[in-house]
């Protein structure tokens, strides 16, 4: 028996969670561009570079179901989430906060009584207190600054909550859920037709803070390496590596988000955002693997 690792499937998942990391980088160089059009034209123009790998699937491929309109439309709520909390929080903070989806299913099964292992217990409550750690200091000492944070945090975590509603919902449809390639399609047809009704409707004013290269080459850095790329990457890496190990490694898309942001926009995360994310990723560390 061969029990090497799967190389491919290491590098892809490795890769995904790099690209992923970077999406609040390039979302932040879209200030002047309404929050709508950044979503919508994020999933167009990865539809665009998405549309190669539908056409070679397609025989594979079923006609979307009501359960893929729901998971679609459960998708875009959350990448719409996403990037208003880039706008408003801390990039490193806020990708952290999108990443704790894992301690949202635990929780859902919590509700349900559905029995957990003292490692998902145990990781639920460390990371839990790493979001304390993070949060508290900002909130016995609040500035106005403090406000737009807090508001970009909470979306954060609405965004790690759809993540988890997400994945849930996948679970519960089985055998019969649909395929992801579907789903990705489908969510990404649905930013292609916003970005058209907002085009039809404002006219110019949609495409607003797209009047140079800089902003342009961000909005195409966002849909394809933050997203087209990454989408397809993991979605291939799952199908190769252990659950647990995908999952894994994605807890390296804060830490490098932490690094982009500083290296890029100049942004220090603050110094409880070191020991309290350690305790999250820790946490979900340990969830995951419990």
């Amino acid at each position: 028996m061969n029990d090497a690792p799967d190389r491919t499937g290491l590098a892809l998942v490795a890769l995904s969670a790099v690209t992923w990391a970077l999406a609040g980088v390039w979302v932040r160089q879209l200030p002047g561009v309404p929050l709508a059009t950044v979503v919508a034209a994020r999933l167009a123009l990865a539809l665009v570079v998405l549309l190669p790998v539908v056409w070679l699937r397609r025989r594979a491929l079923a006609w979307p179901t009501r359960a893929a309109w729901g998971l679609a439309g459960v998708m875009v709520a959350y990448y719409t989430c996403a990037v208003a909390a880039f706008r408003l929080a801390p990039v490193a903070e806020a990708t952290l906060f999108v990443n704790v989806s894992p301690l949202f299913a635990v929780a859902w099964a919590r509700l349900r009584r559905e029995p957990l292992t003292r490692a998902q217990r145990g990781g639920t409550a460390l990371a839990f207190a790493g979001v304390v750690v993070i949060l508290l200091p900002g909130a016995l000492n609040p500035t106005d600054a403090d406000a737009a944070r807090w508001a970009g945090d909470a979306l954060a975590l609405l965004a790690a909550l759809g993540m988890a509603v997400y994945a849930v919902l996948y679970q519960r449809l089985r055998p019969d859920a649909p395929a992801p390639l579907v789903v990705t399609t489908l969510t990404f047809t649905l930013g292609a037709v916003g970005l058209a009704g907002l085009v039809g409707v404002n006219g110019p004013a949609a495409l607003d803070g797209l009047d140079a290269p800089a902003p342009w080459g961000a909005l195409v850095g966002l849909a394809v390496v933050t997203t087209a790329v990454p989408t397809l990457a993991y979605s291939e890496a799952a199908r190769r590596l252990p659950a647990v190990v995908t999952t894994t490694v994605r807890l390296l898309t804060p830490v490098v988000a932490a690094v982009a942001a500083w290296l890029v926009l100049g942004e220090a995360p603050s110094v409880w955002l070191a020991p309290g994310g350690a305790l999250v990723l820790g946490g979900l560390a340990l969830s995951v693997r419990g």
